[in-house]
């Protein structure tokens, strides 16, 4: 099946009528996502990456671009929700993108994984509505292993707590039902965010090496326990930061 409006088409579009080349809008090789600006900002300092003037939705969120090593990186603040980010990775793909590290945060349902704990999602339950749109069931969409694994080698490194497994995604952060976080729970499963499951759907049918590092920012599995704005979950979050960076320092192999 074919669709009638494509990103390649869009970015096409906005690089032609800006007198620009699609490279000139400065998408890199390898980008790092996440949804909040300041951990964006923060990676941009700690390697001296340039704001992407050129790029469509600079002016909204950052876009930064540098050198690591022999491979461009972006650094870029995506959408939240799964609809907001696939469509912007779609674009950065369009662009020449060929790997994502998205960096950001997710709930617990596991006492394996505490607040601060790096969670690696290698496996997805799918309950939000982008990733039917590119897979027929969402459940069996994966991280790519290479990148998995320079997380969890990057994550020793730094000596930061790192759990992998599978994971749910939802639409609907206020219909966790605790019937479901406990069944989930009990089949193993770690964490719940906003926008895993669909990423890694993307990456699956764009061809592209698609894995999520989410640092805890909230327990689950008995009374809600958050940590949001704490000493602790900014301390663990600067420690992913770190994490993200020796990785591909390290140089990832996509």
């Amino acid at each position: 099946m074919s669709v009638r409006f494509t990103a390649e088409m869009y970015i096409d579009y906005y690089a032609s009528q800006r007198g620009l080349t699609v490279e000139d809008l400065g998408a890199g090789e390898i980008a790092v996502v996440s949804w909040a600006p300041r951990v964006i900002h923060d990676l941009a300092e700690a390697t001296g990456a340039e704001l992407a003037t050129n790029w469509p939705r600079v002016r909204r969120r950052p876009f930064y671009t540098t050198q690591v090593g022999e491979r461009r990186v972006t650094f870029a603040e995506v959408g939240i929700g799964a609809p907001a980010t696939v469509a912007e990775m779609e674009d950065m793909i369009a662009a020449g993108t060929r790997a994502f590290i998205g960096l950001g945060w997710a709930g617990s349902l596991d006492p394996a994984a505490p607040i601060g704990t790096c969670l690696i999602p290698t496996s997805c339950i799918s309950e939000e509505g982008t990733s039917r749109h590119y897979v027929e069931d969402g459940t069996n969409s994966s991280a790519d292993p290479a990148l998995a694994n320079a997380l969890v080698a990057a994550a020793s490194a730094e000596g930061a707590p790192v759990v992998l497994g599978s994971h749910w995604t939802t639409d609907a952060p206020y219909r966790e039902f605790i019937d479901k976080i406990v069944a989930y729970g009990e089949r193993g499963v770690l964490g719940v965010d906003m926008e895993t499951s669909a990423m890694y759907a993307l990456g699956e049918v764009r061809g592209v090496a698609v894995c999520n590092l989410l640092v805890i920012s909230d327990e689950l599995w008995e009374d809600w326990n958050p940590a949001f704005r704490t000493p602790e979950l900014k301390a663990a979050t600067q420690r992913a930061q770190r994490v993200v960076l020796r990785a591909l320092e390290s140089g990832l192999p996509v």
